[in-house]
């Protein structure tokens, strides 16, 4: 526990929202103010959270930091809008969490934690061993986090031990082996609710993920998903296509890659550690789409893997990126969401953010409707924008709005490595060859 309340886990929407990501980012990215204001900040964005949790003195709390944000922030904005620095909101959110009063921090060896996930019932607990630094301090945070899937070889506490022994990771990173469903086929499903002999290894990931967010100070844009042996390889790739903005990266370790498409791969990277014909087939497809190629290190070690997460931050403005929706997920990826969906029809969108134009062109097939997420990264909310969907065109101001920021916060979609200011939705006009297709 730590000394703010947890987001309640109510439904799968929530539950999916609870995860937390320099190459093909759009705009400037950078603070302008000092720690010590964005600390402020971040101690009244606690302050709100806490009331939206407890239902109680929210609207009060919100007063007091847009009141400090208009008195305090303006003039280093250059007598714009407060929310036009998102980087510098980003680093307060961060510090909304008082990692100082936070609760059953281990450090310098392998512990295990347990995690209650009510949403697989009331008793059912998650399992999990952690490394944190034997000199970890929150005041020197943030860490790097790496989440494994041990898979069958080896228990989570041997994983650790075994796979990363090294100084370098050991002083720098905190590293988690998770206790996984006994049967590989739920690694990478949500599961059943209220059925713990069905948990699904995306709850007790997500939910992990969040128990050690609590209590530790982590770089949401440095989170790596990992997976060791033939279906925990599968299963990281199928849960960083299902979730590719949450994560800086996915490393397979002797395991071939997943059947997937790479288009949810677009900026995520990934790094195989083995592989066979799978991920050699998968490099091609990603090769072939202009996109993030993955490396393949069949004699790769913890150094090498390591060297190669320290050069890769999560892209979490990416300038493009491309939704392949599935049903009912993904539906979403960074700045762009989409309803959820219940048939297996294909639907993909593409979005591009031209902040020197103040223009964003998506094009989709099989998708109605799109919820896009602007901050100043992206393009300048000082002018108007334009949205060109399927070749439709609107131009318009889109305001920053207080409220909008506040409730992603809330929701879990912003982060401290991303976070949004305004929404807006637009419907989508069927394509050409959609056109094409109903004329025939």
């Amino acid at each position: 526990m730590t000394g703010m309340p947890k987001l309640p886990l109510l439904s799968v929407p929530l539950l999916l929202a609870a995860l937390p990501a320099f190459a093909r980012v759009s705009g400037p990215a950078e603070t302008v103010l000092k720690s010590s204001d964005h600390q402020k900040v971040g101690k009244m964005m606690e302050e709100c959270i806490t009331a939206y949790v407890e239902r109680e003195g929210r609207r009060e709390a919100e007063n007091d930091l847009w009141e400090t944000l208009e008195k305090k922030w303006t003039k280093p904005a250059g007598g714009r809008d407060p929310l036009c620095l998102t980087e510098d909101l980003g680093a307060a959110l961060y510090y909304s969490r008082n990692y100082s009063k936070a609760k059953g921090v281990k450090k310098g060896k392998v512990n295990e934690f347990e995690v209650p996930v009510p949403y697989y019932g009331a008793d059912f607990q998650a399992k999990y061993e952690l490394w944190a630094p034997s000199k970890y301090n929150q005041k020197t945070g943030p860490y790097p986090l790496i989440i494994c899937l041990p898979g069958s070889s080896d228990s989570p506490a041997a994983h650790i031990e075994k796979r990363w022994a090294s100084s370098d990771v050991r002083d720098a990173a905190i590293v988690v082996s998770i206790h996984l469903p006994e049967n590989p086929d739920h690694w990478s499903t949500l599961g059943l609710r209220g059925d713990p002999k069905n948990a699904g290894g995306i709850g007790i990931l997500l939910s992990i993920y969040g128990d050690v967010r609590d209590r530790y100070a982590i770089d949401h844009d440095r989170v790596f998903l990992v997976g060791e042996g033939t279906e925990a390889v599968e299963a990281v790739m199928k849960i960083g296509n299902t979730f590719p903005d949450r994560f800086a990266g996915v490393v397979g370790i002797s395991g071939d890659a997943a059947e997937v498409s790479p288009d949810n791969f677009w900026n995520l990277p990934t790094f195989f550690a083995g592989g066979g014909a799978k991920a050699t087939a998968f490099a091609k497809a990603c090769k072939d789409a202009g996109q993030l190629e993955p490396v393949i290190a069949p004699e790769a070690k913890e150094a090498e893997i390591w060297s190669w997460m320290t050069t890769n931050p999560r892209r979490s403005n990416p300038a493009e990126l491309v939704l392949r929706a599935g049903s009912p997920f993904p539906n979403k990826a960074y700045w762009v969401e989409i309803p959820p969906r219940d048939d297996a029809s294909v639907a993909r969108l593409v979005a591009k953010a031209d902040r020197d134009s103040n223009t964003i062109t998506i094009d989709a097939e099989g998708i109605t409707s799109v919820t896009l997420f602007f901050n100043d990264i992206l393009v300048d909310l000082d002018k108007p924008v334009e949205v060109i969907v399927n070749g439709m065109k609107i131009k318009d101001q889109i305001p920053r709005n207080f409220n909008s920021m506040m409730e992603q916060i809330y929701k879990g979609r912003s982060d401290p490595g991303k976070i949004y200011t305004a929404f807006k939705a637009y419907d989508i006009p069927k394509s050409a060859s959609e056109e094409g297709a109903d004329g025939e």
